[in-house]
């Protein structure tokens, strides 16, 4: 009896350490990201460049992870996901200073896409061995994950805005944070190997209807993360005249609100059900945006505007915050390469939004192109119920 305890509790300490790792994983993909996108005025202004060129560079950053996510998703599965995950975190670690020190517009260009390369390489490998870590566990804990990449973003966030106000530059306020992520990653090496899958000759085909609604719903929401990731906290520092510290501090808080929901999105998706949560996060995002944007009008003068924007995009981390764990665990439950195509088109939309956003405020403003987020919302509110009603989470066995 007491040797079975034993037993039993080795295997639970296992597990909870194979977590943690995982968790760890998901946190140095979140650093990185954090870093990115507050770093982005940085570059901006380093770069002489107008919102029209940082959005092809941003467009650079989406074309090399989208590219990446081809390649992860054919070849992750038959490395090994939890390899293909502490490589492509010690690529991002490499990779994420880069944009800081190259000289040139062409070398910027380069370096954006490398990063990109490097964002869509772990983002397929880590989301694909957690989905396959919850299978094994028999209980959702996809939040989880996600609540550690959003405790990840707020921590790169931070250590980009504390870097900010002592005046250190822009190299630092990357090269810093590429070094937490790559010992973030190196947490990888603790995780157990999913089955390695053999090579399938696969014939051109159209996914079925539930990936493809599964994949427009993860654009939407990704649509909603990026544009906010990447340009709200240019919005608050072009538009609304925040300091370059401040300015940072939307994403501290976009990043801590999705923290504290993903914290305690099982438990929301178990009381509300999976098509709520995603229909309603959509509600709160849209209304996020709206506030946002208008802030210059609901709030006049510079404190207040500068409130009612942080609000607003806090707004937004509430309600996106536990979408994207939902959909993924849905994919889930249709394996690997239900997760590779479903993970390709939310990070592609994604990626792709912030320099699509860039384009419309080049001839528009800043606040037009932002207005770009609510039809993601509205493709949300109206696709969340219809297209999650019933469905069967990944946890759960097929009848």
């Amino acid at each position: 009896m007491v040797g079975v305890a034993v037993v039993a509790g080795v295997a639970v300490t296992r597990r909870r350490s194979q977590r943690l790792a995982m968790t760890a994983v998901f946190v140095g993909n979140g650093v990185a990201f954090g870093a990115w996108a507050a770093n982005i005025p940085g570059v901006r202004e380093a770069a002489h460049l107008q919102n029209g060129a940082l959005g092809v560079m941003l467009l650079c950053v989406s074309l090399g992870a989208v590219g990446a996510m081809q390649v992860a998703g054919r070849y992750a599965g038959r490395i090994g996901t939890a390899r293909a995950s502490w490589m492509a975190g010690l690529l991002l670690m490499l990779a994420l200073p880069m944009p800081a020190f190259v000289p040139g517009f062409g070398a910027l260009l380069v370096s954006g896409m490398l990063l990109g390369l490097a964002l869509g390489l772990l983002d397929v490998s880590m989301n694909a061995h957690a989905a396959w870590l919850e299978r094994e566990w028999g209980t959702p804990i996809m939040s989880s994950f996600h609540a550690g990449w959003s405790l990840g973003q707020l921590l790169g966030a931070a250590l980009a805005g504390g870097i900010a106000a002592w005046g250190l530059g822009v190299g630092w306020g990357l090269a810093v944070p590429a070094v937490v992520v790559g010992a973030c990653c190196l947490a990888a090496f603790a995780l157990p190997e999913a089955p390695i899958e053999r090579p399938v000759p696969q014939r051109l085909a159209w996914p079925d209807r539930t990936i493809v609604m599964l994949g427009v719903l993860v654009a939407c929401s990704f649509v909603i993360e990026g544009g906010t990731a990447d340009w709200s906290s240019v919005y608050l520092r072009t538009v609304l005249g925040a300091s370059p510290a401040v300015a940072s501090t939307s994403i501290a808080v976009f990043a801590g609100t999705m923290v504290v929901m993903r914290v305690v999105g099982d438990r929301l998706v178990a009381w509300a059900g999976p098509g709520r949560v995603v229909a309603g996060g959509g509600a709160v995002a849209g209304v996020g945006v709206l506030l946002a944007v208008l802030a210059p009008v609901l709030a006049p003068g510079l404190a207040p505007g500068l409130a009612a924007g942080v609000c607003g995009f806090a707004l937004v981390g509430v309600g996106v915050a536990n979408i994207v764990p939902v959909l993924f665990s849905a994919a889930g439950a249709r394996g690997a390469a239900g997760v590779a195509t479903v993970a390709t088109a939310g990070y592609g939309a994604g990626l792709a939004a912030p320099p699509l956003i860039g384009w419309v405020s080049y001839g528009f403003g800043l606040q037009v192109g932002l207005l770009l987020l609510l039809i993601a919302a509205a493709g949300l509110i109206g696709l969340g119920r219809r297209g999650l009603s019933g469905r069967r989470a990944a946890h759960e066995p097929a009848a």
